[in-house]
């Protein structure tokens, strides 16, 4: 049963001053495409991309840009209601100060809802894996999510890659789930897969094991951090 349409498909990325809004043109694609896909499942017109062009999009962030000190950093939260209303949201973005800890899952979750495909501000699958983090843990701690199949797909704030041996070099490499696991094709994820950062693989949760036994390298990615 699908939710009624009072959530909002949402794309957030960050301002630097170095570098301005990190993988905008990205993120409004991905936005636009999970409009597309919205809309195909609700019998009602809804998710009008009117608004969501790049120069449009450039001009709302750098608007409020200028009302703030540019010289820092900020998180950019750009949210498009099913009315088709763009809205941006700009605030500062604190340093991290921690490497991110990662639990894996207690239990497999579905990974076949447009919810995972397509990022809104309807979270319930995640939200659901966050409740499922043992209490000792502290705040903050990010939950690894798997496939009902006993695939690693992605984290509930990121996108994740392993580190394991590459059978084609013999060498260790970065490996990420492929989008058919059923996880959020993240706009990080495909810049670090384009440049040759990261690989694609299927990863099962005894990989994923066995490369935390071994202190293999886990890599939590998204646009922010």
């Amino acid at each position: 049963m699908l939710p009624d349409l009072s959530f909002s498909i949402l794309e957030t990325t960050v301002y630097t001053p170095n570098k301005g809004v990190f993988l905008l043109d990205q993120h409004i694609m991905r936005m636009r495409e999970s409009a597309r896909q919205l809309s195909e499942l609700y019998t009602v017109p809804c998710f009008s991309c009117t608004d969501v062009e790049s120069d449009h999009v450039r001009d709302l962030i750098t608007a409020q840009i200028d009302h703030c000190d540019s010289h820092h950093t900020y998180r950019v939260r750009m949210l498009l209601s099913h009315t088709g209303q763009l809205s941006v949201q700009v605030t500062p973005e604190p340093p991290t100060s921690n490497e991110p800890v990662l639990v894996l899952d207690c239990q497999p979750t579905r990974t076949d809802s447009v919810f995972v495909r397509c990022k809104t501000t309807h979270r319930l699958v995640y939200a659901d894996a966050v409740h499922r983090i043992p209490e000792h843990y502290a705040q903050g701690t990010q939950v690894l999510l798997y496939n009902e199949q006993g695939m690693i797909t992605e984290g509930n704030i990121a996108n994740v890659a392993v580190s394991m041996p590459d059978t084609q070099t013999g060498q260790m490499a970065l490996f990420t789930p492929p989008v058919s696991a059923g996880l959020l094709p993240g706009t990080m994820r495909q810049h670090l897969l384009d440049t040759g950062q990261i690989k694609e693989a299927s990863i099962s949760v005894d990989q994923f094991k066995l490369a935390v036994h071994n202190r293999w390298p886990v890599m939590c990615m998204n646009s922010v951090r």
